[in-house]
């Protein structure tokens, strides 16, 4: 106690002298940076009496208790006290207890005052989170990625047929910024980060992940309105496949899921007409990203929806309904964007999805969602491919041909106890095979015609920062000629969040 009451005299003179300090500033914000310190001291202030009067009545008790324990008896001549009048020692025991949970619970508001001060180098706050995630896996089978597999692959001769691996590229940081107000809005910021950008070109870099940057968003948010500009998933599919083994790249790409991170701006809308139900409006314009790799590693040249001039546009209708654990979502959304690929050769794209998570009960949820496009590559719908060609693009005789595609997929979910759940899904992406024998290009690349995942997971969570996963996944995939490639894979993970 007296190294608390320290602590807390110490900090209100850092406060005290804050004050001072900023009162010599000519800050504009001055004064709601004064009612901020004010607040903070007053807030010390009163945590400090409560905490000398919880000593005082501790010591009070204990005395007591200590007297009732020496005395087994009262006395044969003096009369006993009435149970109503005089509390047992375990009684006086459980109020010690209960007055130091409540001292360590005011403890713990001291330090989470402080934390709040010292959070950010600047008077608005800034909150570091994340997770630390090791992924260990074999894979029996040829496939696209050994950390993240999304495609079954054909088997080369003299290769083992399979593999092992364990990294921590999926680990992941986040910062959350928190701003002033501005026009009514609450304004705030988010960024998230991993190590899955490729590989440093030294001995084992594999295990030595480049950082990538994922997230990058500013937001601001009346009471029914909110817009955000910067970098996130499309808020058209706004779900994926619950997983521990897939964290850099959300589940079932190539196998119904539409998504990539791609810069937009987004307004929203949102409703309640009653309790149990509420509905949200999103529109916005996004990057016309078309799924190409960078054709440089320093200088950025368009890609063929960027070079169309046009932006991409996106809108999705969602429904909330429900109450408490029990909540479900039913969405519907549309995207359209164009390409150019030169020589007056443009490409219309565009996609309807819909999507949901509905509780089944008290330990059930079913959740997924369901596209039907037209050259939507960029978005990893159509096992990737926007359009094909008959001859080389470089040659204006060059015809090109948009592929048509349909996808989706479905999670259940199964939470026996609040740390355990078991996720099983199943998902499926396939371009329509009349679009793809069009495909007469002099090279030797061919797109899938058919890709499918099965996936089966046990994720357990001993406690609020600690998860253990063991997942199985199965993957299926047709090639153009017609052969079809399989592949398993069995991933353990394990995650420490901050």
């Amino acid at each position: 106690m007296r190294r608390m009451a320290v602590t807390i005299s110490a900090l209100l003179f850092c406060v005290s002298t804050s004050l001072a300090q900023q009162n010599a500033t000519t800050d504009p914000d001055l004064q709601e940076l004064k009612q901020q310190l004010r607040d903070v001291v007053s807030s010390l202030q009163e945590t400090r009496s409560e905490l000398k009067e919880s000593q005082r009545q501790i010591q009070a008790l204990q005395t007591e208790v200590a007297s009732l324990r020496a005395t087994n008896a009262p006395p044969s001549n003096t009369p006993s006290a009435s149970p109503e009048t005089t509390p047992t020692s375990t009684e006086l025991a459980d109020r010690v207890t209960t007055l130091q949970e409540q001292q360590a619970l005011l403890s713990t508001r001291v330090d989470q005052q402080y934390q709040t001060k010292v959070e950010s180098g600047s008077k608005y706050r800034v909150r570091l989170s994340g997770m630390v995630l090791f992924n260990a896996s074999g894979t029996r089978g040829e496939v696209d990625d050994q950390d993240v597999p999304m495609l079954a692959e054909g088997h080369t001769p003299g290769h083992s047929g399979g593999n092992i691996s364990a990294t921590m590229r999926q680990t992941f940081i986040n910062l959350d910024l928190f701003g002033p107000d501005l026009a009514g809005a609450r304004t705030s910021a988010s960024m998230q980060f991993d190590f899955m950008g490729g590989f440093p070109n030294t001995l084992d870099g594999v295990a030595m992940g480049i950082v990538r940057m994922k997230v990058a968003k500013a937001q601001l948010d009346w009471q029914n309105w909110s817009l955000s500009v910067g970098q996130d998933k499309p808020f058209i599919s706004p779900y994926s496949p619950t997983s521990l083994a897939t964290i850099g790249t959300p589940s079932f790409g190539y196998s119904g899921n539409l998504w990539t991170w791609t810069p937009q701006i987004v307004a929203e809308r949102r409703w309640k007409p009653s309790e149990s139900l509420s509905t949200k409006l999103q529109f916005g314009m996004l990057d016309p990203l078309s799924g190409e790799l960078p054709g440089d590693s320093f200088g950025r040249y368009p890609e063929s929806g960027e070079r169309s001039r046009v932006p991409a546009f996106a809108a999705r209708q969602s429904f909330d309904f429900g109450s408490g654990t029990e909540k479900s979502s039913i969405g519907f959304g549309g995207y359209y964007a164009r390409h150019d690929f030169d020589f007056n050769r443009t490409v219309d794209g565009w996609a309807a999805t819909l999507d949901w998570k509905v509780a089944l009960g008290r330990y059930f949820e079913d959740s997924g969602a369901f596209y039907r496009g037209r050259a939507v590559g960029g978005l990893w719908g159509g096992i990737g491919t926007t359009a094909v060609m008959d001859g080389y693009l470089s040659d204006p005789l060059t015809h090109v041909y948009p592929v048509n595609s349909i996808g989706g997929w479905s999670q259940l979910k199964y939470k026996p106890a609040p740390k355990w759940e078991i996720n099983a899904a199943f998902g499926e992406d396939s371009p329509f095979a009349a679009d793809l024998r069009l495909d007469n290009a002099p090279y030797s690349y061919r797109p899938y015609l058919r890709n499918w995942t099965t996936m089966f997971n046990v994720i357990q969570r001993p406690r609020s920062n600690l998860m253990f996963s063991l997942e199985y996944r199965h993957l299926n995939s047709v090639e153009f000629s017609g052969q079809r490639d399989t592949a398993e894979h069995v991933n353990l993970g394990v995650g420490v969040i901050f």
